[in-house]
C-alpha cells in the first residue's frame, strides 16, 4: 500500500468515525451465503433459487431474504428455514469467508491516525463477532453492531440516532462515514444523514446503488485511504 504523510493527512480528513458494512465490503462471503441458502432449499426439499438472485438478496434481513427468494413460505415456517441456514453457516459457511485485499492494511492505516472505527450488519451479532475475530479484525473496532433479535435493522435509521450518536455525541453527523455495498447501507447513511461510500467491488446493483447519489465510490478497499486519512 502506499505509505503517506499521516499528519498532514490527519489535518485535512473530515471523518473521525468510518462505520463498514460487513458483507462484500470488509469480506468476501457471497461463496458461503449461496452454498447455505442453497443447502437449506434442499433440506427441505425444494429448488434452491439461482446463485445470481441469491447474491441480489445479500444485506438484507434473513426473514426477508427467505419471502424475496421463496415467495410461497409461510410465516410461521420463516424461523425454522433462519435457524437452518445459520446452522449451515456456523459449521461449513465460516470455512468460506476471506478478506477482500487491503482490508487489513486500511483498518490498520485508519487506527494510525486515531480515527474511530465500527461494523454495523444486518446479519445476526454472534456470527459478526465470531467472524472478525476469525478474520483477525476484531481489535480495530470501536462499536460493533449486529441482529440481537430486537435491533431494527438498516436501512432504517433508528440504530444510528439510537445507539451509535449517544456513543460519539461529541461528533457532528458530517464526521459520520458509512461505507457499504449495497443499496441498504446507502440507503442507511442517507436516512442517517451521514455521508456514504459505496464499495462498487461489492454485492450491490450498481444502477440501484449509483441512482442514491453516494458521497464518494471505491472500487477497492485501499482507495478508502484518500478519503478517511
Amino acid at each position: 500500500m502506499k505509505k503517506y504523510n499521516l499528519d498532514w493527512k490527519r489535518k485535512m480528513s473530515q471523518y473521525k468515525l468510518i462505520i463498514f458494512d460487513f458483507d462484500g465490503t470488509l469480506a468476501i462471503t457471497h461463496n458461503a451465503i449461496i452454498s447455505c441458502i442453497t443447502k437449506t432449499f434442499e433440506k427441505f426439499l425444494l429448488v434452491p433459487p439461482t446463485a445470481d438472485l441469491i447474491r441480489s438478496t445479500i444485506g438484507i434481513n434473513l426473514a426477508k431474504t427467505f419471502q424475496i427468494l421463496h415467495p410461497a413460505i409461510e410465516t410461521t415456517e420463516i424461523p425454522l428455514w433462519v435457524e437452518t441456514y445459520r446452522y449451515y453457516y456456523r459449521t461449513e459457511g465460516e470455512k468460506q469467508l476471506a478478506l477482500f485485499s487491503g482490508t487489513k492494511e486500511i483498518l490498520q492505516l485508519a487506527k494510525e491516525v486515531e480515527l474511530s472505527l465500527g461494523v454495523v450488519s444486518n446479519k445476526h451479532v454472534n456470527f459478526v463477532n465470531l467472524f472478525l475475530e476469525k478474520l483477525n479484525i476484531h481489535t480495530f473496532f470501536d462499536l460493533i453492531i449486529g441482529d440481537d433479535g430486537q435491533m431494527v435493522q438498516k436501512p432504517d435509521p433508528t440504530l444510528f440516532h439510537s445507539i451509535i450518536k449517544p456513543l460519539f455525541p461529541e461528533l457532528n453527523n458530517s464526521e459520520v462515514l458509512m461505507v457499504g455495498d449495497t443499496a441498504v447501507d446507502l440507503l442507511f447513511a442517507k436516512n442517517a444523514q451521514i455521508d456514504a461510500c459505496w464499495a462498487a467491488y461489492g454485492y450491490g446493483d450498481r444502477h440501484e446503488c449509483l441512482s442514491l447519489e453516494p458521497t464518494f465510490i471505491i472500487n477497492n478497499l485501499e482507495e478508502l485511504s484518500s478519503i478517511i486519512i
